[in-house]
């Protein structure tokens, strides 16, 4: 199931090119190529795929510190090496975490960072991006997926500039999955992350021990391997373009960055020689804000055993899986009738919406990854079809409580004149600072409806929590907008959508069950989820303490007035679309006491 409007859907709602732009929702800035250079956008240039090695993140584990730090990489054989950031020595991207639930990890992480990468592309009308963040980049290192403490979070607000640091001390209370680390500055995480600043953090347990002892035989060691997907954009010169429509002026937010070319684990469209056997394949998509329908070229079957938030119940076996930014998905596949020099490639088809492609002109980018065939026998054992329950597997997911509360929020695009592009981005119609903000009762479960009164796919993160899909639901969005006039950006607007309803509640594709933390919130539909917010008793911390941000104990010099020390309270939750998070369409959230 694809979740995305099809053309005819899109046009049924209302909201197609002509009327979209009456709705204040459109991406008013089109342009029309007529000759063979599109000049809606700045083109890579040509890069043959398939000609540089895949390669593998160093494995650090225990206490330590990374630096955030400059560096050169080179992204392609064709290209030169170019400036780029890096977390623990890496030149791009960041060693894979490798913890153990349940027990503590402490990392600090050192900003030695000089001038800020994009300093030219710093739009200082995003709320937390400044001046000085031109010259003195500040970053926020956000564990993704982890239960951890509010000042341990990686909060968007509690950032770090050169010279300072930051400790985070993770307890891991929870189960074995796959987590990653990624800045998650406010104003600037899309630039931060696209400069490089993201890694794998794999959570073990007594279970999935990342050994050959895991309960359920499945591939390790050489045979298990992390693979980020970015797709990126560059200069003649090899270094990394951030711009992507010519149409938006140096220096104003993009509403989309939307690369031309794939990379996987930091080098363009690489190859991997695999042996006659199975590979276990942690993927995440780590892209600014394209998704991926995943398949292999020869169509063959394989294994989600896992998504974000751990393994699943039972393997799932199909032929495709689809991520957007921010999702994880554990992947068992079988090489074993590779022969030596055969080749099969991980491939992408995923469309953008129409409105997305008029802009942008985007195409799929289908070159991922291609796996050529050793002939060597190599991990042999074929994943069992239950994961969970029964002796020496870890326990069934726990059935969902019996929500307390239905939660309607809304994911919203509005029109604004003041600024080009002239269209803005929010969650409930209100902007990061307002204080109308989402408050659930601890040791409760909630029943969010994600509206999403968009023309754009948005997958929604909530952080410290999980959740489970329960359906997803078509609306008659264009009718839902005429009776409900949207006030002014500053009032909360969150209408119910029941009386717009159509069709059927889809159920979530099968590798969509078990926790998530990031979920696939398709435009013109409802989503439904149900959230379990836990108490402090459960949590060993409370998740409402206040906590002073101020540097990490380390000068602030350089920093805006309203950078400097202050208190901060709770979470976030936000659109994964980096680009989108950055301006407004990011929200905080407190878990108060009942």
């Amino acid at each position: 199931m694809s979740h995305r409007l099809s053309r005819r859907r899109l046009l049924k709602t209302g909201l197609g090119a002509g009327l979209a732009g009456s709705l204040g929702l459109a991406y008013p800035y089109f342009s029309q190529a007529s000759d063979s250079a599109d000049p809606r956008t700045f083109p890579s240039p040509y890069l043959e795929p398939y000609v540089d090695e895949l390669p593998v993140p160093p494995v650090v584990r225990g206490d330590r510190t990374l630096a955030v730090a400059g560096a050169r990489h080179r992204f392609h054989r064709d290209l030169n090496p170019a400036p780029t950031w890096g977390y623990g020595g890496q030149a791009y991207l960041g060693p894979t975490v490798d913890a153990h639930a349940h027990e503590s990890l402490e990392l600090t992480f050192e900003n030695q960072l000089g001038m800020h990468l994009f300093a030219k592309d710093i739009d200082t009308s995003l709320h937390g991006a400044t001046e000085a963040a031109r010259t003195m980049p500040p970053v926020s290192v956000h564990l993704h997926g982890a239960v951890a403490p509010p000042d341990m979070d990686g909060h968007p607000e509690d950032v770090f500039v050169p010279g300072g640091s930051r400790r985070h001390r993770y307890d891991n209370p929870q189960e074995a999955a796959h987590l990653w680390y990624h800045d998650h500055a406010e104003g600037l995480t899309r630039l931060n992350v696209f400069g490089g600043l993201a890694g794998m953090y794999l959570l073990r347990d007594g279970f999935d021990t990342g050994g050959v002892d895991n309960a359920w035989g499945l591939p390790s060691g050489e045979f298990e391997m992390p693979l980020v997907l970015q797709d990126r954009r560059f200069h003649e010169d090899g270094s990394l373009n951030f711009r992507t429509l010519t149409s938006i002026p140096e220096g104003k937010w993009d509403p989309g960055q939307i690369g031309d070319l794939m990379t996987v684990n930091g080098v363009v469209s690489p190859y991997y020689r695999v042996a006659k056997g199975l590979y276990r394949f942690r993927v995440v998509n780590g892209s600014n804000y394209r998704s991926y329908h995943l398949f292999f070229s020869n169509r063959m079957a394989f294994w989600v055993v896992g998504n974000d938030g751990g393994v699943l119940d039972t393997s799932v076996l199909t032929t495709s899986v689809r991520l957007t930014p921010g999702e994880r998905i554990d992947l068992v596949v079988d090489f074993s009738r590779l022969s030596k020099g055969e080749r099969v490639e991980l491939t992408n088809d995923q469309e953008e919406v129409p409105i997305i492609k008029l802009v942008s002109g985007a195409e799929p980018l289908p070159h991922l990854v291609r796996f050529i065939g050793t002939g060597v026998t190599g991990h042999t054992a074929t994943p069992p079809a239950r994961l969970r329950g029964g002796a020496g597997r870890p326990p069934l997911l726990p059935r969902p409580e019996t929500p307390v509360r239905t939660r309607v929020v809304a994911l919203t695009q509005d029109g604004d004149l003041k600024r080009w592009p002239p269209v803005g981005m929010s969650l409930n119609n209100l902007s990061f600072t307002d204080e109308d903000i989402e408050m659930p009762r601890q040791g409760t479960t909630e029943l969010w409806e994600i509206v999403n009164a968009t023309v754009e796919e948005h997958p929604v993160h909530l952080h410290l929590v999980n959740m489970r899909i329960l359906n997803r639901q078509e609306f008659r969005l264009g009718a839902y907008l005429l009776a409900n006039p949207r006030p002014p950006k500053g009032t909360r607007w969150a209408p119910s959508p029941a009386r717009f309803l159509k069709g059927e509640p889809e159920p979530p594709a099968a590798w969509e069950a078990g926790a998530k933390d990031t979920v696939a919130c398709p435009e013109g539909m409802v989503t439904r989820v149900l959230v379990r917010f836990p108490s402090a008793d459960e949590l060993g911390f409370d998740p409402d303490a206040t906590w002073e941000a101020a540097g990490g104990g380390h000068s602030m010099e350089g920093m805006e007035a309203d950078q400097q020390s202050h208190t901060l309270q709770g979470y976030v939750w936000h659109c994964h679309i980096l680009d989108h998070e950055d301006d407004c369409m990011m929200a905080r959230y407190r878990l108060v006491e009942s």
